[in-house]
């Protein structure tokens, strides 16, 4: 076998959580594990994937720099983004990093989910919703992740009326008490979460207004908004921009169309 034509089929997945997962296990059904490296940012990520057999995971967060790197040494013939729709920065560099090097770039895209309800309050930024906030006075559970709270300090009383849902990890904690976020007010827990498990948690922790992101359906999106029901209060952060990309099945016919050629 010809070593180095071998290593030019290889596809690089830079994986997000839900699609990273889906994306692992169909390949192993394939049985295409010993022809991709899937590429994570954190060491939670990389547990997310232990259960695949013979997977390659790499972990680390990688700039633009290092990925034209990894992409120019390695000899990947292809990339699929599977980060998360709100990882603006990191899908630019990927694309930037791709067109240096010729590789052919594919974007797995999440399903936005479709008309927003009534009730519900769109911003565009962060900043944006930390100044409706502080129109208020009243307890605020965050729900957007773990990396950029630090731009929530703006809110006024932060540490008495904020919480904080975030993954069990250690550098997703570290995040919250960076941001100013006490220990008694992080909700350390992986989701997506049932309805009923949110209006609990808004309950529990007294809680009148609920901040999200449009994470579509694999983030539990619908089910963040069903706290609407019982008179709670929702902001959601609009997604960045316009996003294009194909589909999980569209996906994989261009992966198995690529390990054909």
């Amino acid at each position: 076998m010809d070593t180095k034509a071998y290593k030019k089929k290889k596809i690089l997945v830079f994986a997000g959580t839900f699609e990273g997962h889906k994306l692992a296990e169909a390949f192993w059904k394939k049985g295409w594990q010993e022809k991709a490296d899937f590429c994570v940012a954190t060491c939670y990520g990389t547990e997310l994937l232990e259960d695949i057999p013979g997977l390659s995971v790499m972990e680390g967060r990688l700039k633009e720099q290092d990925m034209k790197r990894l992409l120019a040494e390695s000899s990947y013939g292809m990339v699929i983004d599977a980060t998360h729709p709100y990882a603006k920065e990191v899908t630019e560099n990927i694309k930037k990093a791709c067109r240096q090097t010729e590789v052919s770039y594919v974007r797995l895209f999440r399903e936005r989910s479709g008309k927003i309800r009534e009730g519900v309050t769109e911003v565009d930024s962060i900043s944006e919703a930390v100044e409706l906030l502080n129109g208020h006075r009243e307890r605020v559970l965050l729900t957007t992740g773990a990396k950029e709270l630090g731009k929530y300090s703006g809110i006024s009383y932060m540490a008495e009326r904020v919480f904080a849902r975030v993954l069990p990890s250690a550098e997703s904690i570290a995040a919250c008490h960076n941001a100013g976020i006490p220990a008694g007010h992080i909700i350390a827990m992986q989701g997506p979460f049932s309805r009923e498990m949110n209006l609990a948690t808004m309950r529990q922790y007294g809680c009148t207004y609920l901040v999200t992101k449009d994470t579509g359906k694999p983030g539990g999106f619908d089910d963040k908004l069903a706290v609407l029901e019982a008179g709670f209060q929702v902001i959601v952060i609009r997604r960045p921009s316009v996003e294009q990309g194909d589909s999980f099945e569209e996906v994989m016919k261009k992966a198995e169309a690529f390990y054909e050629e």
